[in-house]
């Protein structure tokens, strides 16, 4: 019985230590969470987040996404992973991420690989304000190049697209884009005076 006693006791004693071990390791955690919330609570007083009753950056935003939504006359220039000028044509609109989607890419399921239903909480896209759901992890671009015949021509470029709202002309010796002529649109309604 001795021995059994002795065994109890060691596996008490062990056990009182690891949980002792524990408790002073989510004191510690409890401590520094609280030293957190302390300090943003002095900054949510000292330096409170403003209040603005009216934003340029959204005002920019929605004056773009209605810009964006106008048969806009641009040029594209393309240039490849190291700078270099590619290509260039006129074109029509902003370029078109590749994975942009007419319908929602993400989708909620409550059922796992074997047909069971489980119970689980996600979230899913949204569409932009110009009913397409916008792209999340390419570079790809669709460039609607302007041909010779006035036509529309989709070119998938995988390289660095830049999109100017003006005529430029390419030195592809130089590598240089210079602005060529004045803009086809303008963003309206700011006062950019100071």
């Amino acid at each position: 019985m001795q021995f059994k006693t002795f065994v109890s006791a060691v596996l008490a004693g062990v056990f009182i230590s690891t949980q002792a071990f524990a408790w002073g390791s989510e004191t510690q955690e409890q401590k520094d969470r609280e030293a957190v919330q302390r300090q943003q609570a002095q900054y949510a007083k000292a330096q409170p987040i403003p209040f603005f009753d009216w934003s340029l950056e959204r005002e920019l935003v929605i004056k773009l996404y209605v810009l964006r939504n106008q048969k806009v006359a641009t040029h594209s220039v393309i240039r490849s992973d190291y700078g270099m000028v590619e290509f260039d044509c006129p074109s029509m609109g902003y370029g078109i991420p590749y994975d942009t989607s007419l319908t929602n890419p993400l989708t909620t399921s409550n059922e796992d690989q074997d047909g069971y239903e489980k119970q689980a909480l996600t979230s899913i896209g949204q569409s932009e304000p110009n009913g397409v759901y916008a792209s999340t992890n390419t570079s790809a671009t669709w460039v609607m190049c302007i041909g010779d015949g006035g036509a529309l021509e989709p070119v998938y470029f995988e390289g660095k697209v830049s999109v100017f709202p003006f005529p430029v002309s390419v030195d592809y010796d130089k590598n240089r884009v210079k602005k060529a002529g004045k803009p086809s649109v303008t963003i309206q309604g700011i006062d950019v005076k100071q």
